[in-house]
């Protein structure tokens, strides 16, 4: 049982910015049913892999990345992990709390883009600076509903599985990079190493753990993928659109709130690692550095869609580098330990 409420748990908090938003419409953005589904199978197996390099870092040294970061890279070890997480989280950010929630918003209320992008942003640095703690607790019940919701929404579709083998020769490696960094980079790499110290006295078990996490995501990211492409609905937001050809208004008014929490509930942890990187980095205080945060995923979230994924795509790259370099830094130090 202590393993599968933190493995739901997991997977239902993850599932949030990229698998109800992103990838959906990534279906109409690459127009070819056989590149979206070879570079979703692709993104999937590299996630499971990072996502397990993460949590292995975290087993063998049973610290925080931070801390790891400190023994590694000595005194700029902590702006260095900044860096690299910024450079995922601000243009994930503007996707998640600056494109959709926006997006939700302005349906839910009419308001101009532009404006329901500053209320919302407003919004999750006003929770992130821990005011409106009921809200927030609320928004994370309400949440919940989200997977629920969109398991009924499959059956009352009544789609039959698809499977569409996938091809190497037709992924789209810069999507894949940009959704490995909205995926495993972020605040995603800093909990899971922590949740990898935090059970390293269980060794591999944690792995596993991790393992079957992202394993439930990739099944329910599939799931997602099929529905998106036998409605054949483009975004932005489509499931949004496919849950308006199911239910009528009211429906759709019930799916946009659980929406609108679910991108809260995500928004505000991602809030609180921008401010705290944004501190590290040029030393100022919490409250500060929070609203510099805001203003700058505000300035990205203006951009174009596709700018904000090719941004990732790049951030996505140092991403991996830097685990991939840091796993193998882990190895090398605890090799000279012996």
């Amino acid at each position: 049982m202590w393993m599968i409420l933190p493995i739901c748990c997991l997977a239902i908090m993850h599932i949030a910015g990229d698998h109800v938003a992103v990838i959906p419409d990534l279906a109409s953005i690459l127009g070819n049913k056989e590149v979206y589904v070879s570079t979703l199978y692709i993104f999937i197996i590299l996630g499971l892999l990072f996502s397990t390099i993460l949590v292995w870092i975290g087993v063998k040294t049973g610290e925080e990345l931070v801390v790891v970061m400190k023994e590694l890279y000595g005194l700029q070890g902590k702006r260095i992990l900044a860096f690299v997480i910024l450079s995922v989280c601000i243009p994930a950010s503007a996707l998640t709390g600056g494109y959709y929630a926006t997006q939700v918003l302005h349906i839910l209320t009419g308001i101009s883009p532009l404006v329901a992008s500053f209320i919302c942003l407003l919004l999750f640095s006003v929770l992130a600076a821990g005011y409106g703690r009921c809200l927030l607790i609320l928004s994370n019940y309400i949440g919940l509903l989200l997977v629920p919701l969109l398991l009924i929404l499959l059956f009352l579709f009544d789609f039959k599985l698809d499977i569409v083998m996938p091809r190497f020769n037709s992924v789209n490696w810069l999507l894949v990079l940009g959704l490995l960094g909205y995926n495993v980079g972020g605040m995603w790499s800093i909990l899971v190493v922590e949740m990898g110290a935090y059970l390293s006295q269980k060794g591999y078990i944690a792995i596993c753990l991790i393992l079957l996490a992202k394993s439930v995501e990739g099944v329910f990211t599939i799931l997602i993928a099929n529905l998106v492409l036998v409605a054949n609905i483009s975004g932005p937001l489509a499931l949004a659109g496919i849950v308006s050809q199911v239910g009528g208004a009211a429906m759709v008014f019930t799916f946009n709130i659980i929406l609108f929490c679910t991108f809260t509930n995500t928004m505000v942890p991602a809030m609180l690692v921008n401010a705290r990187q944004i501190s590290s980095i040029i030393q100022i205080s919490f409250l500060p550095a929070l609203t510099v945060a805001g203003i700058i995923i505000y300035l990205v979230s203006c951009m174009r869609f596709t700018t904000i994924l090719w941004i990732m795509s790049y951030s996505g790259f140092i991403m991996i580098v830097f685990i991939i370099y840091t796993a193998y830094l882990v190895h090398k130090y605890r090799e000279n330990q012996q």
